[in-house]
């Protein structure tokens, strides 16, 4: 039984002082998106567009245009790269995870943000349909020419039998050059690595994949896998843009540069495994990922809320599906001869010569940052790819403002860069402990330190002692000390008058009731 703590008359007097409620150790609330700043000008029905959805469904603000600007980037992934320097191009697909609890409208949100590519998929069928089925039924005759000479050469030998063959293997090479084709189809909520291989595929190497149920067996690729083992080397070069080839039974599938692009509307219990798994956070999956959790709604929601402005949904429609009708290299269009693939090649736009220096100056204060003692240490490796997501953002913007755009301008990579501090905090507060700053996690160790010894005031030299157990420098003790202090765990004590002969008297402090709680 620990004795009852004999208080000093410094500690009698602060604790005659009422104490606050502390804050909690969490961190703080990620910031808001500015939605002035962080939409480039230009793009005023975009931010009207977001705002009047997150009113219309009453879902949280910041949920709407990071699932937005995904979705729009479905409609630039594929066709379109952004040049950075001579050795240093971005892919164009982005990875937004917003994270809200049930009952949130999470389905609805997504429904509505990729309403116009549902639409844009039905526009194609019927575009495409007809030719596409008498396509497929030229290729079902020639299968069957060629079946039917084969049976022949079967049964016959000599100068007759040589002539069979040939018209055969012109046949067969007829039947090569005809590849399966079929409507685009864009977007799933659901695939196997398999599955959404071929489907990447069939689409000329483009699909979203957006999605208010995944879990983590769907992004590991592990959910029907005997093994155990995650699979998500396609997500991570689709991410990329890195060739893909698959070697199955019957056929083989090769993907010069896939492109997947990832919105998913979750809770946050659906992603927790991923952030603990291993694999996720060492191959790179979970720090191409930019997770946001939105203040939610729940409880203050309005019953009969404002419809959405139509001008604004048909702005959205419009803007999409203009993106979506610009071809990409495999894209199934059609030709005088009828459909086949797109073959010409993806545009690669640059920066403008003022835009160069905005990214510049991003790159230049995150750096510092991502060193052993930089504040972004515990995240670096989701805070090393930002500029690229950054400039994969300016990109989006550029051609959802212009598709003929050849450079994304300096105020589009201004309006870009101001998302990095709104994706840095959320990805921080979603990563939770393992994305803490050090001092934080050490002020949790002397909140248990303290609950454990029962301890109503101590010294900065008993804090250190009590908790040394891995060789805590005394210097990183003071900044979790002053973050308890700031937070309305401790107060500092005034000095005694004291001496200690050899060194100056340590900090004493007296400790919040609420700790030994």
């Amino acid at each position: 039984m620990k004795p009852f703590p004999v208080l000093s008359l410094e500690a009698v007097r602060a604790e005659a002082q009422p104490w606050p409620k502390p804050r909690t150790l969490a961190g703080p609330t990620p910031p808001s998106l500015d939605l002035v700043a962080c939409i480039p000008p230009g793009l005023e029905p975009f931010r009207d567009f977001c705002a009047a959805v997150a009113e219309g469904l009453q879902v949280p603000h910041d949920a709407v245009p990071p699932l937005a600007v995904a979705l729009a980037s479905l409609g630039t992934s594929r066709a379109f790269e952004v040049q950075l320097a001579p050795d240093w191009r971005e892919t164009a697909p982005l990875w937004f995870a917003v994270l809200m609890e049930s009952g949130e409208r999470k389905s609805a949100l997504l429904r509505l943000l990729a309403q116009p590519v549902h639409d844009w998929e039905k526009q194609q069928q019927a575009y495409l349909g007809h030719s596409l089925a008498e396509y497929a039924e030229r290729r079902r005759i020639l299968e069957a020419r060629v079946a039917a000479l084969r049976r022949k050469c079967e049964k016959r030998s000599g100068p007759e039998n040589a002539d069979l063959e040939k018209d055969a293997l012109a046949l067969a090479a007829e039947l090569e050059r005809m590849e399966p084709l079929c409507v685009p189809s864009l977007v799933s909520s659901d695939a196997t690595p398999e599955a959404l291989r071929d489907l990447l595929a069939r689409n000329g190497e483009r699909v979203g994949w957006f999605s208010a149920e995944v879990d983590a067996a769907q992004l590991l690729g592990s959910r029907y896998s005997k093994t155990g083992g995650p699979n998500f080397d396609l997500l991570l070069k689709s991410f990329t843009g890195e060739p893909v080839a698959a070697h199955r039974i019957g056929r083989d599938v090769t993907l010069d540069r896939p492109a997947l692009v990832l919105a998913l509307c979750v809770q946050p219990t659906a992603l927790s495994e991923i952030l603990r798994d291993t694999y996720a956070r060492d191959r790179g999956l979970v720090p191409r990922l930019c997770m946001v959790a939105p203040q939610s709604r729940l409880g203050l929601r309005a019953l009969e809320p404002k419809r959405i402005p139509p001008e604004l949904s048909a702005w959205w429609t419009n803007s999409i599906q203009r993106l979506l009708d610009l071809p990409w290299p495999g894209r199934v269009v059609l030709g005088r001869d009828g459909p086949r693939r797109h073959e010409g090649p993806l545009r690669v736009i640059t920066l403008a010569a003022d835009a160069r220096p905005v990214l510049t100056e991003l790159r230049a204060d995150l750096e510092p940052r991502l060193g052993e003692h930089g504040n972004l240490r515990p995240i670096s490796a989701f805070a090393s790819k930002l500029p690229g997501v950054v400039a994969r953002l300016g990109l989006t913007f550029e051609l959802l403002r212009n598709p003929a755009a050849e450079a994304v301008s300096a105020e589009t990579m201004r309006a870009a860069c101001a998302w990095a501090p709104f994706l840095l905090e959320h990805f921080r507060a979603v990563l939770g402990e393992a994305g803490a700053s050090d001092e934080t996690k050490t002020a949790r160790r002397v909140l248990a330190w303290l609950k454990r010894e029962g301890r109503s005031e101590a010294t900065a030299r008993e804090i250190h002692r009590g908790i040394d157990g891995d060789g805590l420098r005394r210097e990183e003790l003071d900044p979790a000390l002053d973050l308890l202090v700031e937070g309305e765990w401790l107060r500092e004590l005034p000095r005694t008058g004291e001496r200690h002969p050899g060194r100056p008297p340590s900090p004493r402090y007296a400790v919040n009731p609420a700790t030994l709680a």
